[in-house]
């Protein structure tokens, strides 16, 4: 326990260190290179919250899940694509965005005891869709940041937070890496999911499914008209908004209507 505590705070530390750095070079008050000594900081901290996540998640038979575990696992993979976005681009201001929550919620794991012990193979499968889930999140929050940018940049009105994200092209090229690698995580977890589905009807998940079938179309059909068409700008930002919309009402939606027809 005291492993995991003590990881997780220096992980949030860390975080919140690299947070300000981002937030001082946006107010300019530092004329500073910030790059290595973020992607550091971020690099390390990223490492720490997978060893603390890892201590709570992974149990002797069973993976130990719940809200906070699930939370934490969301801002890790954002704060690790993020990183790997690092590698070839400048990238690291989008930590302004990630990292403050990151830093929240790889504590929340200390705070919520109680759990659920899931088998490995349902596991893993939940884990999957999380990981697709948190991904296409991710995809959408820079759609809209893309989205906004472009449309400031087009009546020269951009913001000082604004100026301090990566240029268009490579927002853009960033977007779509997101959205491809969302794209193979929901492919696998539609995929992991038919051997757990039984009945359709009797386990209540075809309006789950269906939902998440259209979106993952939605989703390709994005992808195969940027490659093939060229769509980019407001229309790869309204693909990626609208397809995580109906990702969301898979799961959200899902549950308002079987409640409506008293499941």
């Amino acid at each position: 326990m005291f492993i995991s505590v003590s990881s997780a705070l220096l992980a949030s530390l860390l975080y919140l260190l690299a947070s300000r750095l981002i937030w001082q070079k946006i107010q300019g008050s530092t004329d500073s290179n910030i790059r290595p000594n973020v992607i550091k900081l971020a690099l390390i901290a990223t490492l720490v919250h997978a060893f603390a996540l890892s201590i709570t998640l992974w149990g002797d038979q069973a993976i130990h899940f719940n809200m906070g575990n699930g939370l934490s696992l969301v801002a890790l993979l954002g704060s690790a694509i993020l990183l790997v976005t690092c590698i070839n681009k400048n990238t690291e201001m989008l930590g302004i965005f990630v990292y403050p929550l990151a830093a929240l919620t790889v504590l929340l794991p200390i705070f919520m005891n109680n759990f659920t012990p899931l088998p490995f193979t349902l596991g893993i499968h939940v884990l999957i869709s999380i990981a697709a889930y948190s991904i296409m999140g991710i995809a959408t929050a820079q759609a809209i940041l893309y989205g906004r940018q472009e449309l400031l940049f087009r009546k020269k009105k951009l913001s000082r937070l604004m100026k301090a994200l990566p240029p268009l092209q490579v927002m853009e090229t960033t977007l779509i890496q997101l959205v491809i690698i969302g794209f193979i995580f929901l492919s696998f977890a539609l995929l992991s999911g038919v051997f757990f589905i039984e009945d359709l009807f009797a386990q209540h998940l075809i309006h789950k499914t269906f939902l998440a079938i259209l979106s993952w179309l939605v989703y390709g059909a994005f992808l195969f008209g940027h490659f093939k068409y060229g769509w980019r700008g407001k229309k790869a930002a309204r693909y990626t908004i609208w397809a995580y919309v109906l990702l969301v009402l898979s799961f959200i939606g899902t549950s308002i209507i079987l409640s409506s027809l008293g499941y």
